[in-house]
């Protein structure tokens, strides 16, 4: 391929031998043609051009490259003016008022007294509407502050009185526990301090099947004590022909200290009418000395002789 500098020699020889040509046809033309004055003599002068074949081969590749050039880009145009806008007429929404107002004799002397006021008051003063409706705002805020202050001291108040609540009940079932096992160490030590009674000349067989214990006296012990649970058991809004049976603990003399519920079906309500009929007065115990137990079973219902067994 040809580079630049062989098209520019080539454009150069091309030129050059193009002014060559001019200069000799210019310079035949004048010895061709005869000048006005005088006429040459001899015989007129002939001469021919004879190029080698080299430059002609290279003026017609330096023609062949001219004509194959790429164009020179012209110069990008001036963008053209743009057209000043013109200002639009502005038209008022209401129509102009054709007769001027007639002048007041007198004047609004309220309306003046009103922009004076207005005009006497400072600028970061508020209306009066707007600083009541201020006033009342704050006063809502207020009530509210106020009422949740009350809850939260209200919810303090009931947490510490549960919190006391449960503490005395834990000192409550402590005490009971300490009772509990002092009364029974009380009650150990007194068995063991009981002198054995003598025996009769001619003993007496115990009942056989019944480790020495007076079944009947026993059956009546615990049906006297059944007895006096009914007598005092109000059993008002509990549920007839329901039974429940129940285990409670008693010391000696018939004081009943605990109560626990085994299979009772009764709400809190008849559970409690239960609690209060076997705490109410002490249980049987004169004469029921030697079959006396400490934890007894009953079972309460009503009507009692509706209930079966």
């Amino acid at each position: 391929m040809e580079s630049s500098s062989d098209r520019a020699r080539a454009f150069a020889l091309a030129l050059a031998l193009h002014i060559g040509l001019f200069l000799l046809i210019w310079g035949s033309a004048s010895w061709i043609v005869p000048s006005a004055d005088e006429a040459a003599a001899g015989e007129p002068v002939q001469a021919t051009l004879q190029m080698s074949a080299a430059d002609l081969r290279r003026a017609a590749q330096a023609v062949a490259a001219a004509q194959h050039a790429p164009p020179t880009p012209k110069p990008p145009e001036a963008p053209k003016p743009q057209p000043i806008p013109v200002p639009k007429p502005q038209v008022a929404d209401a129509p102009a008022q054709p007769v001027p107002q007639a002048r007041l004799d007198k004047p609004d002397t309220v309306d003046q007294q009103a922009v004076s006021k207005l005009a006497e008051q400072p600028a970061d003063k508020p209306a009066p509407e707007e600083q009541e409706q201020k006033n009342r705002q704050a006063q809502v805020d207020l009530t509210e502050q106020q009422i949740r202050q009350r809850i939260a001291e209200r919810r303090q108040q009931l947490r510490a009185q549960i919190e006391a609540i449960q503490l005395q009940r834990d000192a409550a079932a402590k005490s009971t526990r300490l009772e509990e096992q002092r009364l029974q160490q009380l009650a150990d030590r007194q068995a063991a301090a009981t002198p054995a009674p003598a025996r009769s000349a001619t003993p007496q067989a115990a009942p056989v099947g019944n480790r020495g214990v007076d079944v009947g006296l026993l059956a009546r012990y615990k049906a006297d004590m059944l007895m006096t649970a009914d007598g005092n058991w109000n059993h008002l809004g509990v549920p007839e022909r329901t039974h429940c049976q129940v285990r409670f603990t008693q010391l000696t003399g018939g004081e009943v200290i605990n109560v626990e519920f085994i299979a009772c079906p009764y709400d809190a309500g008849g559970r409690e009418t239960v609690d209060r009929a076997l705490r109410k007065t002490p249980m049987p115990y004169a004469g029921y000395e030697t079959v006396f137990v400490r934890q007894v079973t009953l079972d309460f219902c009503h009507p009692r002789e509706e209930c079966s067994p």
